[in-house]
Order: C-alpha cells, then structure tokens, then sequence
C-alpha cells in the first residue's frame, strides 16, 4: 500500500464530532465493508448452530461440548494469530482465514438443506470456526493503522466499534428470523455468502509493504520470542496485569451464561424458539450500543479501577436476574441493561489500555485482551452445559455470584480501586 501523507492535523474535539469524515478513504469503505459482513455472518452461524445442535440433539450439554470444540483451537492460536498479524500482513491473514470460512461453510449448508447432517459434520466445522478466528481476530483489530492516516485513527475506530455493536442488535434478531421461517440450512448458506463477499472487499485493499521485509532478524527472535516478549512487559506493567485478570474472571462468568444459557432458556423456559434468542441477543446488542454512544460524550472517570467493580457488579446482578425471570420480555430487559455496562467499559478501557501500552507492543497486548476474554470459554463452556443441563437458573445464579464476588473482591483491592 502506498503510504498514506497524514492531512493538517485535526483538533481531538472536532475528531469526535465527525467520525464520519473516516468514510472519504476509499481503502477504509472497503475494510469497514468486509468486515461488517464478516460480523453478520457470525450471527448467523451463532443462532444456526446453536439452534441445529438442539435440533438434532435436544442437550445442552451437546451445544456447551461443541462450543468447547470450538473455543480451543481459538483459544491456543489467538497469540499465534497476533503474533503473524503484526510479522506479516493483517490484510493476507483476513483474507486467508475469511477464504476458508466461506469454503468450509458452505458445504455445511448443503448438507443441512438436505436433511443429511451429523453430529460429527457439527464437530468439525466447530473445529474451522475455532481455528479462522483465532487468525482473523487478531489480523482486524491490528489493520486500521495500514489502512487510514494517523489523524484518522480515532473516528475510524469510533466507526468500527458503532457498527459492531449494531451487529449485535440486529446480526442475531435477522439470525433468528432466517432460521425460523427459512431454517437452519438458509442461515448457514447466508454466513457463507457474507464470508464470501467479504473476503473479496479484503482482498481489494491496497497491498501495505510487509514488516520486516528487509531480512533482519526481529529484536524478539521468532514468534516464540515475540509471544514470551508480550507476556513479561504486559505482566510487568501492574495496571496491564490487574485489567487482564479482571478481564479473564468477567468472560470465564459471563461467556458460559450468555453462550449456553440463553439459548437454553430461549428453546425450554421461554419457548420462544430461535426468533426469541435473536431478540435476547439484540437486546444485549442495544444495550451495548447506548452505553457506547453515551461514553463518547462524557469524559471518562478518572479511577478506571473503580469502573471494572461497578461494571462486575452491573453484571452480576443484570446475569442472576435474567436467570430468574419467567418470561421473555423481562429477560431481554435485563439483557439490554446488562449490555449498557459492557458499551461502557468497552469504550474507556480500550482508550485506556492504549494509553497505557507501549507503541511497539500494541499488537500483542491486544492479543492478550482477547485471550484474556476467550482463553478460558472451552472449560466454562464444558462446565456450563453440564450445569444447564441440571438446571438453567443454576447456571446464572453461579456465573452471577462470581462476578459479585469478583467485584467485592477487587474493590477490597487498593491496587485496583487507586487505578487511574
């Protein structure tokens, strides 16, 4: 890609008044495109799988096992991912893993289509989705940089974040739409045509010079080096370690609740079939969204530690509640308030981690945050469909206690609550 000659500078202020003025970059139309697609088809296949395992096996414990199937190979090649990302090309590893989502996925449709699908099929795809991400995760959130000049950083992700989070609202609710009056088939045939046509506006970026192309040897050595690298500045640096760890305790709750426990609730208690987990999402989705917008117009708090014990409490209670309510309407009440902490969070502490990161090692730190959020969601995974299978309220009754005592237990913590 040619480099791109930064414009006159622009005041902070009037950056965040227009963060649509990203949108005159030809090459961000086309990132923001393809990977707007790539987040409608993980909706799609996120209600279809969860759906199509009930369908086929009626247990909760069976979605939790495939869930699990999934999140390992993720989990063990985050770093790997981010490690290549930053070493090679993030635009190569986007289209490399977007590529192999649509070829693998699309068979799955047919086979769905045709009533001829098994269990085993389920598994292996499982196993797809696990590894594809564990590439493209990391690749997108490091390629901005590549893509659009330094004064367009800030509205370029204030961009991406937005229409993340409206994936959210609206991704699954289409999911659950598709899948009820179509079925299960057509909202796999969709997360391969979203792939598809995704990893052809990838691909259509502007080719960025290579890191490293002149042959020296990277100061870190191999990626082994780089990896280890990472993990000794990012626990050397108190605040670092203290977020990743909080990060860690809230998705290891959370993830196993919201991933096996809703549709759980969706497809027994509720019995609002797969359009009612499309709407449970949405709502967190929603929720997600205002808490977002809302932190872009007031200035962050200045004890970023006290903000991770309110948001641990914030979603404690938000988990038990939706765990006890007998319907769906309050349910996705609950869910929509829930998501107004995350919207929060999300938006002052990746700021905050930025701020506090070494330049050089952004690429990594971020890969920690995810491996943080996802490391562990194969045992909570497992753990939860056991639990669901017992009792659906158990569930958010225990992910929900854990982030209370999280909360009580960080707020104990002067390290923590002095965290500016």
């Amino acid at each position: 890609m040619e480099e791109l000659v930064p414009s006159p500078a622009l005041s902070p202020a009037a950056t965040r008044k227009r963060p649509w003025t990203v949108f005159a970059s030809g090459p961000f139309r086309l990132l923001w495109i393809g990977t707007t697609l790539s987040l409608f088809g993980d909706f799609f296949s996120y209600v279809a799988m969860a759906w199509l395992v009930l369908q086929l096996t009626g247990s909760s414990l069976a979605l939790g096992t495939v869930l699990v199937v999934q999140a390992l190979p993720r989990a063990v090649l985050m770093l790997v991912g981010g490690a290549l990302a930053d070493r090679l090309s993030p635009r190569l590893t986007m289209v490399g893993s977007m590529g192999l989502r649509a070829v693998f996925v699309a068979p799955l449709a047919l086979l769905v289509l045709t009533g001829r699908v098994q269990m085993w099929e389920v598994y292996a795809i499982a196993v797809v989705f696990g590894i594809v991400d564990a590439f493209f995760m990391p690749a997108r959130t490091s390629i901005l940089p590549k893509v659009v000049a330094d004064h367009e950083l800030e509205p370029g992700n204030a961009v991406l974040n937005v229409t993340g989070q409206a994936s959210v609202i609206v991704g699954p609710v289409i999911g659950g739409l598709v899948v009820a009056w179509f079925g299960t088939g057509w909202a796999f045939a969709g997360d391969a045509a979203c792939f598809a046509l995704g990893f052809l506006f990838i691909l259509w970026l502007p080719v960025a010079a290579r890191a490293g192309a002149s042959g020296k040897a990277h100061p870190d050595g191999g990626l082994g080096g780089q990896i280890a690298a990472g993990f000794r500045y990012a626990w050397a640096n108190i605040g670092i370690r203290v977020t990743l760890i909080a990060i860690a305790v809230i998705d290891f709750a959370a993830n196993g609740a919201l991933g096996v426990g809703l549709p759980t609730l969706a497809h027994g208690r509720f019995g609002a079939g797969a359009t009612g987990l499309g709407v449970l999402l949405g709502a967190w989705g929603v929720g997600a969204t205002a808490g977002a917008l809302g932190a872009g117009f007031v200035p962050a708090p200045k004890r970023f530690g006290m903000l991770i014990v309110l948001l641990c409490a914030w979603l404690g209670l938000g988990i038990i509640g939706v765990g006890l309510v007998p319907s769906l309407i309050p349910a996705a009440v609950l869910m929509g308030i829930s998501g107004i902490g995350t919207g929060v969070v999300n938006t002052y502490g990746l700021s905050w981690l930025q701020r506090r990161t070494d330049p050089a090692m952004q690429g990594r730190v971020m890969s920690m945050v995810m491996l943080a959020s996802m490391g562990l969601t194969p045992l909570t995974y497992a753990l939860s469909g056991v639990v669901a299978d017992i009792s659906p309220t158990l569930l958010f009754v225990i992910a929900g206690g854990m982030l209370l005592l999280c909360a009580a237990g960080t707020a104990a913590s002067r390290t923590v609550r002095s965290l500016v």
